[in-house]
């Protein structure tokens, strides 16, 4: 179902672009892609003319300045241009497109980004790179460890946390990492306003036959190994990702990897609130946010064409 044949690098010409080049070597090392492409969108039209008299560069001379020092980055950084095929791609023009554009049309894998890069701050750009993106996506920030020893998949018990789960699976092949699901059940704060420790915990208790009952199902839905373990935790204040991402620092996880289920408003294509949440920038924890290829292509499709 998934592969990392084809793996695309996302840069923005700023310090995160070396912890991004590094992460590269380490996903070369780890998953033997065929190709790894490194890619810069200049989100400018042109230089204003009094500017580019000033500096006596035109934007064509421009384009080639910044290639040349992506490329230089490239060169010194990336460990393995001779063992596998790598390339440098510099566009011009919306950052969102552009990516979208090249990954659909290069039939990329897998895409990892910066979270702290210009187009992943917190605004509607990010939500549009993510959610319009084919394939799925890799958010890592410059304290993201090199290893994949200890996987969290969430699940909400439904078919995006299959999804998940199979990626999961795909990367334990190359990293022997354990895997275990995570749940987060939501209970009205109006009603559970003054939870302690003590009475969170009864809580627990009173709910675990209640998630398990609903985990089975899960699994006999899917056909999934009844010892896949799970964890759950309860939300009282309406913030899912807050929660799971408390879980998975606190339990020293590698990796937080979530299907997503993609749908439109309007102009727009949103993931569902708890992904967008996980790949806040505050969020150090590599989140791999995983879709099924083939239906987001036909989504994007029924929605653009």
């Amino acid at each position: 179902m998934f592969k990392f044949d084809n793996i695309l690098i996302c840069l923005d010409l700023t310090e995160m672009d070396e912890s991004l080049i590094n992460y590269a070597n380490f996903v070369t090392e780890t998953f033997k892609p065929k190709k790894i492409t490194f890619i810069h969108v200049m989100d400018i039209y042109e230089i204003p003319e009094e500017l580019s008299e000033a500096m006596d560069v035109s934007n064509k001379q421009l384009d080639k300045i910044i290639y040349e020092e992506i490329e230089e980055k490239v060169e010194s950084t990336f460990k393995y241009k001779e063992k596998v095929n790598t390339e440098v791609v510099l566009e011009s023009g919306i950052t969102t497109e552009k990516i979208v554009q090249y990954a659909t049309k290069n039939k990329t894998d897998l895409a990892i980004m910066g979270k702290k890069i210009g187009y992943m701050g917190k605004g509607s750009v990010a939500r549009k790179v993510i959610g319009l993106f084919p394939s799925s996506v890799l958010l890592i920030s410059e304290t993201s460890t090199h290893s994949i020893e200890k996987i969290m998949v969430r699940t909400n018990f439904a078919n995006p946390s299959f999804i998940a789960y199979k990626m999961a699976e795909e990367i334990k092949k190359y990293t022997k990492a354990s895997t275990e699901f995570h749940h987060v059940y939501k209970l009205p704060y109006n009603y559970f306003p003054h939870q302690d420790i003590k009475a969170e915990k009864k809580l627990e208790k009173k709910l675990e036959p209640y998630i398990n009952k609903k985990y089975n199902a899960f699994l006999k839905k899917f056909e999934l190994d009844s010892n896949i373990p799970i964890n759950f935790s309860i939300d009282l204040k309406g913030d899912e990702a807050q929660v799971m991402y408390n879980y998975a620092i606190k339990h020293r996880f590698d990796m937080v990897i979530t299907g997503t289920r993609l749908k439109s408003k309007l102009a727009n294509v949103i993931m569902d609130s708890t992904s967008e949440k996980l790949a806040g920038v505050e969020k150090n924890i590599p989140i791999l946010i995983v879709k099924d290829a083939k239906k987001t292509v036909g989504f994007l499709k029924a929605l653009f064409d």
